[in-house]
C-alpha cells in the first residue's frame, strides 16, 4: 500500500464509525496533492498528533497504518 492508500484506508475506517476526533485533527493537515515539503511536515504533524491524542479511539490496526505512514513520510523528508 502506498502513503495514500494507508491513510484513505484509515479515513474511511474513522469515518464508518464516526470516530470524530482524529477526523478533526488529521483532515486540516491532509493535503490532496501535496508538492512542497512544508504540506508533508503538516501531514506529519497531523498524523503524530492523531497517534498521541486519539490512541484510545484508534484500532491497533489503524495504528499500525498510522505508524506506517509516519515513518514513510519521515523517510522522505530525510533524503
Amino acid at each position: 500500500m502506498n502513503l495514500y492508500q494507508k491513510l484513505d484506508w484509515v479515513i474511511e475506517r474513522w469515518c464508518e464509525r464516526k470516530a470524530l476526533r482524529p477526523l478533526r485533527i488529521l483532515l486540516p493537515a491532509y493535503p490532496s496533492q501535496p508538492i512542497h515539503t512544508d504540506q508533508f511536515y503538516i501531514l506529519l504533524e497531523g498524523l503524530r498528533d492523531v497517534k498521541g491524542l486519539c490512541h484510545n479511539e484508534i484500532s491497533p490496526d489503524e495504528l499500525a497504518h498510522l505508524i506506517s505512514a509516519i515513518n514513510e513520510i519521515e523517510d522522505a523528508l530525510k533524503k
